[in-house]
């Protein structure tokens, strides 16, 4: 392979495409890996010296809405190929909206419209519940020493302990309906009324980039340095991961979901004028795909390029890497709900006529599972393929 062979800002490095800024990054950990046995104090000039640590590059699933920071949507774990049945339903006192997470040992981590924020063991038991002063609109995001970071509606983002104890709170004065996006760094990126925010893995504030809200998408992180987040009047915004920004990308419509990254850098998103776009990683236009309405979920993509995403035309559309349509799948209800992918290629998507829809790489359906009231939240996958499902009958649903 050549760089000319690359598209992007992408080079050729150790026999694939990779951007420029993650083979510096890992050249230059494997310099501080190298150096780190040597370095030592001289003791003559008094001076001791290290490389300055480059941020790794992202790992392909983490426990954050739609499977990491990438917000593709894919999933290692296989889901259910058969209709599932229900094996446990944890109820709550309010609609839940956000998708769940679920953490390294299996706890589902789940907010609810009544102000609470529930762990709940694989058996469906509670471990721990958490109350705010106000809604859980957003997914939470679990670092990788088991602290559980979601935002409420009261404007504060919750550090949350392995039993529920609070770690800290940072209260940014603006309502956070979004999920947390964390960075391989720690840095916890916060999508609220008044712009995003920037914390530090303690809380504390490193910066704010002040944008017209309120934003309701997820952040989306990209391997070109890039923190990306939609704008109610319409504009995909890209933020550098030192809170500058980068560039802005006029939509045509309100963006109130998230973008996702594909393998190869290509970023899509969807908005209120039912449009889904496909952007460079410099923000130039690669293709648009119009639906008959609204596009409320954040993009699925496959590892072959293939976009999947729901409209509230009430049809699931899969679009090859030009934006072309491959196939689409009609529900009776609008589709809110992000699509999930999972190891094999089937799409699980729950929609507003009450039902978890499972449809095969090509399209065709698969199963469907009635709820009883609208799917709005994304879909989470358990280690062993259960689907974690919240709905607007104030419950959580484990289908397996």
């Amino acid at each position: 392979m050549s760089d000319t062979e690359c598209r992007l800002d992408r080079i050729c490095h150790e026999g694939r495409c990779r951007f420029v800024e993650e083979v510096r990054a890992s050249l230059a950990q494997t310099v501080t890996t190298q150096v780190a046995a040597s370095t030592r104090t001289d003791t003559d000039a008094g001076v001791a010296t290290s490389p300055e640590p480059a941020a790794p590059a992202l790992p392909a699933e983490l426990p954050q809405a739609m499977g990491g920071p990438l917000r593709n949507g894919r999933t290692h774990r296989e889901g259910p190929a058969q209709a599932p049945t229900e094996r446990w339903t944890y109820r709550t006192s309010g609609r839940i909206s956000a998708s769940p997470v679920v953490g390294p040992d299996g706890t589902v981590y789940v907010g609810s419209l009544d102000r609470t924020f529930s762990a709940i063991a694989p058996d469906g038991t509670l471990r721990w519940r958490y109350t705010a002063a106000d809604r859980f609109h957003g997914s939470a995001a679990v670092t990788p020493e088991g602290t559980v970071i979601v935002g409420s509606d009261d404007g504060v983002v919750h550090a949350l302990g392995p039993t529920g104890q609070p770690a800290w709170r940072r209260p940014l004065g603006a309502r956070v309906e979004a999920g947390i996006a964390l960075d391989t760094d720690g840095t916890i990126y916060v999508a609220a009324a008044d712009g995003l925010h920037a914390l530090d893995p303690r809380g504390n504030v490193r910066w704010h980039l002040a944008l017209p809200g309120p934003l309701t998408g997820t952040p989306a992180v990209h391997p070109a340095g890039l923190v990306l987040v939609g704008t109610p009047d319409g504009r995909l915004v890209a933020a550098r991961r030192d809170g500058g920004l980068a560039w802005e990308r006029a939509t045509g419509g309100a963006v109130e979901s998230g973008a996702a990254v594909a393998d190869d850098g290509t970023i899509v998103v969807g908005n209120a004028r039912g449009t889904v776009l496909a952007l460079h990683a410099d923000g130039s236009e690669r293709w648009r795909f119009s639906t008959a309405a609204t596009v409320l979920a954040t993009p699925a993509i496959r590892r072959d390029g293939v976009v999947i995403v729901g409209s509230y035309d009430q049809r699931l559309y899969a679009l090859d890497t030009e934006g072309r349509e491959l196939w689409q799948h009609e529900t009776h209800g609008r589709i809110r709900a992000s699509a999930r992918i999972d190891a094999v290629g089937r799409v699980y998507v729950g929609s507003q006529d009450d039902g978890v829809y499972a449809i095969s790489p090509a399209g065709a359906l698969l199963w469907r599972h009635t709820i009883g009231q609208d799917v709005d939240a994304t879909i989470a996958f358990g280690a062993d393929g259960t689907l974690y499902v919240g709905a607007d009958d104030f419950a959580l649903h484990a289908l397996r």
